[in-house]
């Protein structure tokens, strides 16, 4: 590893700078309807401190997300966050009153900016979209000039004509499609201009397709885009009738619908996925799918089926029915609470921790939210504390472009069982990190994973070599007996690792011990605590469910793996849903016997490994069953 002495972290306003010049955007178009090219130029030097929400917005115009680690807020931004997601639990659960009282609170309290004012706008949209049943022209109408007012907040009307020089986040592009569709429905076509119409929207596809955006990014628009493009072809009709459509066209919606449905399978995501599922189903009968059409209209009949049974079963709608899913973030954590909660935990004085970074009144009003501090000293505090911080919210610690990339290179591969390049790309990075417990901690685990999946290390030693890894940030016994507990996502997957490797080796009892103190906190969620911590939940109780039901605790078992399910319906996540659906078939059959129910739920559970492209899993529940 490299000293020190290079920096630890870039400001975000560096890695902005970095990633437009990379793509050649320049200061004017990235800025637009955000603030002067001035000002955005100051940001970029460091000059000048921007507010979150601005922040967020630029950083997501750039396609920069980082979706796999939490964020850290201070106190004021973590309220917003906490009051945006009280309103969208409120708009999903049809309580309108009391999201219509939250979103009057949040602009009097937040709406001081066009993005926030965008996101209270939006939300007002959807309460009122939710209360007309069956929309006629005027609503329509209305409904549009809600649209415009929350798009021109910041975006020029001009985008509203062409999108190909515009750089827009993803939820400055659901609001132009929602726009145009709008437009579309209001509007007597009259000399042959539903062509004209339907290319409105496959702009909107091809701006997806640009690179920039993530996979997730993009399956929470595509797919709802070509619904909308659906819905507009077969208009006031229950399905498509091809005779009266071009076969130009529904040669066009059978591949949008493809690949449309290839990225919610990518993602992990059930954005439409039924909607897309039901105009699958009628391209196919229509003749669409080739040769092996027969198997596939019988596997989308399949998924179909299972997602409407198990919606059925936890009361939640197989539909998307509003656009809350854009503006959920999961993951959000307080930086005082975490400052404070980890020092207490890791047995640190207040003076161990400010010695050498700020004052003692500071860090006191740091942890009892009574006011912010600027982000190098709460970067360098949690920086001691064994966090990784940063804007980039990742596993490590630099402020090197080319390291950055590395390690979103390295977890590629690993998701990717491809150990050989992992190793080469762990080499690299021993060589370009900075020297610090954090990096180290990295840098061990991964060595340690890479030699375990290659056949070099056994369950033990790996055991050790994890444990060893995790003392450089903590003392895990301490940690294990700590009434209350913060550890970073590394800590996590290290204690996750070290627990698989004891369960799959028969020793749950450890296993249990170590998951314990990730999820002694998680079980005790609400529902709306669940979807907020979405990620943590699906990953971690998942596997805790799974130890439980080993241990013959069946019941927890399964309560713990139907909190999950539900929390993932809600949030709108499919990932996990297998794993958990499997756990329950296992709890009933070891106290029911039935194997032949055993293989019926099973098989549901194939089905769902399918719709999140899990093929692993797909051929291990294919063997239970046979």
């Amino acid at each position: 590893m490299v000293g020190r002495s290079e920096s630890c972290y870039e400001n975000i306003g560096g890695l902005i700078r970095k990633e437009r010049i990379k793509q050649g955007i320049e200061l004017d178009m990235l800025s637009k309807g955000l603030m002067t090219k001035g000002n955005l130029c100051r940001i970029e030097n460091g000059k000048r401190e921007a507010d979150t929400s601005i922040i967020k917005r630029l950083t997501d115009r750039l396609g920069m997300g980082f979706e796999d680690e939490g964020t850290y807020m201070f106190y004021d931004d973590y309220e917003e966050w906490k009051t945006k997601w009280k309103i969208i639990y409120a708009i999903e659960c049809k309580n309108m009153c009391e999201a219509e009282r939250l979103l009057d609170i949040y602009k009097e309290v937040y709406s001081q900016n066009a993005v926030r004012k965008q996101f209270e706008k939006m939300m007002r949209i959807q309460c009122k979209t939710a209360c007309i049943e069956n929309k006629n022209i005027a609503d329509i109408t209305d409904i549009l000039q809600m649209y415009k007012e929350a798009l021109e907040l910041t975006i020029p009307v001009m985008s509203m004509k062409n999108l190909d020089e515009m750089y827009l986040s993803i939820e400055e592009l659901n609001i132009v499609l929602e726009c145009r569709y709008c437009s579309m429905q209001i509007t007597d076509v009259k000399n042959n201009k539903e062509i004209e119409y339907i290319n409105l929207l496959e702009e909107v596809l091809k701006y997806l397709d640009k690179s920039r955006l993530s996979i997730s990014a993009k399956a929470k628009l595509y797919p709802k885009t070509v619904v909308y493009m659906y819905r507009y072809i077969i208009k006031d009709n229950k399905e498509i009738d091809v005779k009266n459509v071009s076969t130009k066209l529904i040669d066009k919606m059978y591949e949008f619908c493809e690949k449309a449905l290839g990225m919610l399978l990518e993602a992990g995501m059930r954005y439409y996925l039924t909607e897309i599922l039901e105009i699958r189903t009628i391209l196919i009968e229509a003749g669409y799918g080739g040769k092996d059409r027969d198997d596939l209209l019988r596997q989308t009949k399949e998924w179909q089926n299972a997602i409407r049974a198990l919606c059925i079963e936890y009361g939640i709608s197989q539909y998307t029915e509003d656009s809350c899913y854009f503006y959920k973030e999961n993951s959000v954590y307080n930086i005082g609470k975490v400052v404070n909660t980890r020092r207490t935990m890791l047995g640190m004085t207040m003076k161990q921790l400010y010695s050498g970074i700020c004052s003692e009144k500071t860090l006191r009003n740091l942890e009892h939210n009574r006011a912010s501090t600027h982000i190098d000293i709460a970067e360098e505090l949690l920086t001691k504390l064994g966090l990784p911080s940063g804007y980039q919210r990742m596993g490590i610690i630099t402020g090197r472009r080319k390291s950055i990339e590395l390690y979103t290179k390295w977890k590629q591969k690993c998701r990717e069982f491809k150990y050989v390049e992992c190793r080469e790309i762990m080499c690299e990075l021993e060589k370009q990190l900075p020297s610090n417990m954090v990096n180290r901690q990295f840098i061990e685990w991964g060595k340690a994973l890479t030699s375990y999946e290659l056949g070099e290390l056994n369950y033990k030693t790996f055991i050790e070599i994890m444990c060893k890894a995790l003392n450089n940030t903590m003392n895990v016994d301490k940690v294990l007996n700590a009434d209350s507990i913060y550890i970073s996502n590394n800590e996590k997957k290290i204690i996750y690792q070290i627990a698989a490797k004891y369960k799959y080796n028969g020793d749950e009892k450890m296993a249990y011990k170590y998951m314990k103190l990730i999820c002694k906190q998680l079980i005790k969620y609400s529902d709306i605590e669940i979807m907020e911590n979405i990620r943590d939940c699906e990953i971690y109780m998942t596997f805790f469910a799974s130890i439980l039901g080993s241990i013959g605790d069946y019941n927890n078992s399964e309560a713990v793996s139907k909190t999950v399910i539900r929390g993932q319906l809600e949030y709108g996540r499919i990932g996990e849903i297998h794993c958990n659906l499997s756990s329950i078939a296992w709890n009933k059959y070891k106290i029911d016997q039935d194997k032949k129910a055993y293989n019926d739920r099973l098989y549901q559970c194939m089905l769902w490994s399918q719709m999140c492209k899990d093929t692993f899993f797909e051929d291990r529940y294919r063997m239970r069953m046979s």
